[in-house]
């Protein structure tokens, strides 16, 4: 009887481990590891008179410790700083020499997120928005 009993205990604690390992909350993929995302950023610029859309493609390194590194395709790297807010799903992300980017986490999954951001600023009795989406693809 003793063998029956230990057999099933370990049946049951396998399974355990095995459910427990596939259930990743999207919300804890970023914040929880390190390494490097390739990012596509695409720019929606508006204004009266103006409408321009841009892209690139970056890679960002993100460390435990709420800093990373920029890369550029022109192999320029610029530090950062982030922070993920879990009840509200919120990037914030600064470069160095930069101002403060609020990001909502609109996508996350495990090795792909989706950032969005639209900011509003008035230049010259002009409104200019700019639309701000960055997908994020794990590169490690």
């Amino acid at each position: 009887m003793k063998f029956s009993i230990h057999k099933l205990t370990l049946l049951i604690f396998s399974v355990t481990c095995i459910l427990a390992s596939c259930s990743k909350a999207p919300n804890k993929i970023l914040p929880k590891k390190t390494g490097k995302w390739n990012a596509n950023i695409t720019s929606h610029v508006t204004a009266t008179g103006y409408d321009v859309t841009t892209t690139k493609t970056v890679a960002l390194t993100f460390d435990k410790a709420g800093t990373g590194i920029y890369s550029d395709s022109s192999g320029a790297a610029v530090n950062f700083t982030w922070s993920y807010a879990k009840d509200s799903k919120k990037i914030t992300y600064q470069k160095t020499g930069s101002g403060v980017i609020v990001f909502d986490v609109s996508a996350m999954e495990k090795t792909t997120e989706q950032w969005h951001n639209v900011s509003l600023e008035i230049i010259a009795f002009d409104t200019q928005t700019t639309d701000l989406t960055i997908d994020l693809t794990r590169a490690d």
